[in-house]
């Protein structure tokens, strides 16, 4: 549980990342939100989706769409669409589907500032290129008299997994209004653990509570198995990551080198899964002191993990940002935002953009990006097939197949309150004589896996408003791009 907040003010091939300025240094977003926003969500259109949050009307969303050569630096912003009048969560699941139009909501630790684990929730509708998102609300699973700030996944056959903050209870999401009960955890409850999607398609829980099902560890972890909708006790972490008086716990990001390097809580210490051979290892300690009781963490495209910490006691600052390198197991400060050093950890969120950059923002109206070092891990960036080269511009359901078109990883993560996955495709269009960057939207997926080389394809729809003439195409996912096919982009009927 947090507080209510008051706003105040492993081999690398050197390629660099489109639209970023220095090495290790950060850039703001030029326009600020119109409002405070929190949690951000990547639309599969290219646009950015913001929730106001804390301060203001948290039943507004907003959207940062990117200048006509890809800058979300020099984005714009528009609306998002407004939550049921009855829903103004703070700390809640959040998705985007893989129908490409249907984001997620649910729950909420808070509703209007009020601590109350509530289990309304809402569906929004988006219309791509540059139209908002139409919210309606949402039941919850029968019976379910909390959700608060628990836990969500996208399963690899694309099913939407919710749990239960406060009991053992999950649910996979069918349609509006409509769940399906799945496998109860076999902790006491749901509550400050966070689910991470793994390469072998299973689910990985920490848990925070002594589990009596597995040993009466307090070190124990859990996997869930999608094609059983069953829970197993997984190998035991190297050290508790949690303490009794608060359970609160970090980030938990599967890395390229497929590990998952999961942050203390309120604990001075990290945690390494080696995932194929299913064993823990000791993770780097946090220099000063630095804990993350609560915050966010991304994956950069070179490898390592941005995360952002700060000391005990509880929810308070100074902020540090630091980067872990799965490739000597070492965690060290980089180059601290504008946010730092005033904010706590647990007010910050981390997104992957298209560009290679990761999205920071504290329920603040300022966004800042990080520009991390150069670089893409061999091996882990999509891979597209050739297909027609001839594609008609306002045309819909042209088909792409390739290879990895969701990434090895779900890239951002935030333990239990905020979800912000990107492992799922996004078609940029690059004009091969202007050098605007035009996204098409990407929907209905064949597969939500990322197992490593996993075989697939997106349907994408192309801008109606987009000029005909010969683009570089390709997919990026998690801000790493595919290799080029161009494409001759045809008006109507010519």
């Amino acid at each position: 549980m947090k507080v209510f907040r008051t706003i105040g003010a492993a081999l690398l091939v050197c390629v660099l990342l489109a639209g970023m300025a220095s090495a290790q240094s950060w850039t703001t977003v030029k326009s600020p939100a119109p409002q405070a926003v929190g949690p951000l969500l990547q639309l599969r259109d290219g646009r950015i989706l913001a929730h106001s949050d804390q301060n203001g009307n948290a039943n507004v969303w907003y959207i940062l769409k990117p200048d006509s050569f890809g800058s979300y630096e020099n984005g714009t912003w528009s609306s998002g669409g407004n939550f049921p009048a009855n829903y103004s969560p703070f700390f809640f699941s959040t998705a985007v589907m893989l129908d490409g139009k249907t984001i997620i909501a649910e729950g909420g630790e808070y509703n209007f500032g009020q601590a109350v684990w509530t289990t309304l929730g809402s569906l929004g509708t988006l219309t791509p290129f540059t139209g908002s998102v139409s919210w309606v609300a949402n039941n919850p699973p029968t019976g379910w008299t909390s959700i608060g700030d628990a836990q969500n996944v996208v399963l690899p056959n694309g099913k939407y997994l919710q749990a239960d903050c406060c009991s053992k209870r999950t649910a996979i999401f069918n349609g509006p209004n409509s769940w399906t009960a799945s496998g109860n955890v076999l902790a006491v409850r749901n509550d400050e653990s966070g689910y991470t999607l793994l390469g072998n398609d299973k689910v990985l829980m920490v848990d925070v509570q002594r589990n009596s099902n597995c040993n009466g560890s307090l070190k124990s972890t859990e996997y869930y198995d999608p094609t059983t909708g069953t829970w197993s006790c997984g190998p035991e972490t190297t050290v508790q990551l949690w303490i009794q008086n608060d359970q609160e716990l970090g980030a938990a990001v599967l890395t390229y080198a497929n590990t998952v390097i999961q942050f203390g809580g309120n604990v001075n210490a990290t945690s390494v899964l080696d995932v194929a051979a299913n064993m823990w290892k000791a993770g780097p300690t946090p220099p000063n002191g630095q804990t993350q009781a609560d915050g966010p963490a991304a994956l950069e495209p070179n490898g390592k993990v941005l995360a952002m910490m700060s000391p005990p006691p509880l929810f308070q600052g100074p902020c540090q940002f630091l980067e872990y390198d799965p490739s000597n197991n070492s965690l060290t400060n980089t180059v601290n935002s504008p946010q730092c050093p005033s904010d706590p950890s647990f007010v910050g969120h981390l997104m992957i953009l298209p560009t290679g950059q990761i999205a920071s923002i504290s329920f603040d109206t300022t966004i800042n990006l990080y520009n991390p070092a150069p670089g893409v891990v061999s091996g882990v960036a999509p891979t597209i097939f050739a297909a027609s080269n001839h594609l008609i511009k306002g045309s819909k359901n042209n088909v792409l197949h390739g290879i990895q078109l969701n990434g090895l990883s779900e890239n951002n993560a935030y333990g239990d309150d905020y979800q912000a996955a990107t492992n799922y495709p996004l078609v940029r269009l690059t004009d091969v004589n202007t050098g605007k960057v035009y996204y098409a939207w990407t929907h209905d997926d064949s597969t939500h896996s990322i197992a490593p080389n996993t075989f697939g394809f997106t349907k994408f729809d192309l801008d109606p408003n987009m000029p005909g003439g010969q683009f570089h195409m390709e997919v990026v996912t998690n801000g790493i791009a595919s290799n080029q096919v161009l494409v001759n982009v045809l008006s109507q009927g010519t």
